[in-house]
């Protein structure tokens, strides 16, 4: 499927050369414009689906950092074109110090060495003939059931051993700055179930508002289990919160 296919070469004209200093590639004296997704339209090859589109985009931030620049940049950069919002896309940027010429990350963004990094339009926004299968309608409830099948298997091992792998791990809300304690099961407990657990003890309305859980600069998948993070005393999990589109 042409709107699917990621080749190196693609990706090598998509990254662009990336130098290594200011000195050979300074950034340019244009200024730094806030951050849009205005004016950048796009359509597929072929028709695409949400979860095509999204393997098309995976395949470009899994591949991307191998080339050059760094890699810290390349996940913050990941983090802002994902965002639905832009003042949170705008902080993110901020934070990482990276430059944008035009506003558009699709024609060149530089970090404060220097290096220049060049995002392809798919993975800033849809496509105008992106397409809804029955299959991708159904996708909406997998988180859902991943709580479910995670909750009742949280529920099992407490009841056979409640001292098993409790523990508290703190939340950082992005908004607030606040911190937040709160009780998980290390082996047992995901992203997803630790997002639910959030919207409880904070109140937060799971219709109107949407957290997305970081972690040294990644972005973490429900599915993610929490004893896969490997997060340490003293280590904090960032909260991005936005409210839903």
């Amino acid at each position: 499927m042409g709107g699917c296919c990621v080749s190196r070469g693609s990706l090598e004209d998509a990254v662009g050369r990336l130098e290594g200093t200011s000195a050979e590639n300074p950034v340019p004296r244009g200024g730094n414009k806030p951050f849009t997704k205005k004016g950048i339209t796009w359509e597929s090859d072929s028709l695409l689906t949400p979860s095509q589109l999204k393997r098309q985009r995976d395949a470009f931030w899994d591949t991307a950092p191998t080339y050059e620049g760094r890699l810290e940049i390349w996940q913050a950069l990941r983090c802002a074109s994902e965002s639905d919002d832009l003042d949170l896309a705008q902080a993110i940027l901020d934070s990482a110090n990276v430059t944008l010429p035009t506003g558009n990350l699709a024609d060149g963004c530089y970090d404060e060495l220097g290096n220049r990094y060049l995002i392809p339009p798919y993975c800033i926004i849809d496509p105008t003939n992106l397409i809804k299968s029955v299959g991708d309608s159904q996708e909406g409830t997998s988180t859902d059931r991943l709580i479910d099948d995670t909750q009742g298997k949280l529920s099992s091992d407490l009841q056979n051993n409640p001292r098993t792998s409790q523990q508290n791990i703190t939340i950082r809300i992005s908004n607030t700055a606040k911190d937040v304690d709160l009780k998980i099961n290390r082996n047992l407990d995901t992203i997803a179930t630790l997002r639910q657990k959030l919207y409880a003890q904070e109140g937060l309305d799971v219709t109107r508002i949407n957290a997305r859980f970081f972690f040294l600069g990644k972005l973490l998948d429900d599915k993610t289990h929490i004893s896969d993070i490997k997060i340490v005393d003293g280590q904090v999990l960032q909260a991005l919160i936005s409210e839903r589109s």
